[in-house]
């Protein structure tokens, strides 16, 4: 048994070694963490599995809402470094990186920009759905929002230093926020109708983020992309309602 602490809710992670058919990313036995949020004070009990791929090693991720017109609805769970601004290699002081505060806009572009322009909005704590990032594939229980019906979902996910022969580290030689990037953030979207007869609704890369965070757009093309696409394997909801 492991143990995953988010802020305001310790939580035993149950750990499953689940068989699937293998692919190009996946491994054929995944061990399963198990963590929980509360994003709102109500709505419908769900469970987010994401299935890490073979370059799943501690990415940073956020999962959100929006509804069909792209407006943001809320949290569902983001890396507590994001979503504190307080990384564990945050500070180089005397020859070591230290944890401190640092602001990386371009680790989750699309999520930030989300949350800081809807803060007239936002009544969401950081509490409520942060949380240490898990090391391995995980299923999050969470509630999602009841209203709208029809619900795009997000998971962006990234990790520092991520370069690759299109993404070296001298393809933006004067922009410094890029400079521990490397391949963008991807970005996957999953659209969830309640009324609809079915249960689980699965997760699709639609593009990548801004590679130094300046905003919020998504671009499409994600061909040069390689060790990145290998982060998640799969990824899906599934609504408690219908079991």
């Amino acid at each position: 048994m492991k143990r995953i602490i988010l802020p305001i809710i310790a939580t035993t992670a149950t750990l499953l070694t689940i068989s699937c058919k293998p692919t190009g990313n996946s491994r054929t036995e995944l061990i399963i963490q198990e963590l929980e949020t509360t994003p709102f004070k109500s709505g419908i009990t769900a469970s987010i599995t994401v299935i890490g791929g073979v370059e799943y090693k501690y990415p940073i991720m956020a999962i959100w809402a929006e509804n069909m017109n792209g407006e943001f609805i809320g949290t569902l769970y983001a890396s507590k470094s994001i979503a504190t601004g307080i990384f564990r290699y945050g500070v180089y002081d005397k020859g070591k990186w230290l944890p401190g505060e640092r602001n990386r806009p371009a680790a989750l572009p699309r999520w930030k920009h989300k949350v800081e322009t809807n803060t007239t909005l936002n009544t969401q704590n950081v509490d409520g759905f942060s949380g240490a990032t898990p090391s391995t594939s995980f299923t999050l229980k969470t509630l999602l929002p009841k209203e709208p019906s029809a619900v795009k979902f997000y998971i962006e996910v990234n990790k520092p230093w991520d370069f690759n022969s299109y993404w070296h580290n001298k393809r933006f030689p004067d922009d410094e926020e890029y400079a521990t990037s490397g391949q963008p953030a991807l970005i996957y979207e999953a659209t969830v109708d309640t009324n609809s007869n079915d249960s689980i609704f699965a997760f699709k890369p639609i593009g990548h983020s801004h590679p130094s965070g300046k905003t919020d757009e998504i671009f499409n093309d994600i061909s040069t992309f390689t060790s990145a696409l290998k982060i998640i394997d799969k990824a899906w909801i599934k609504i408690k309602k219908y079991e």
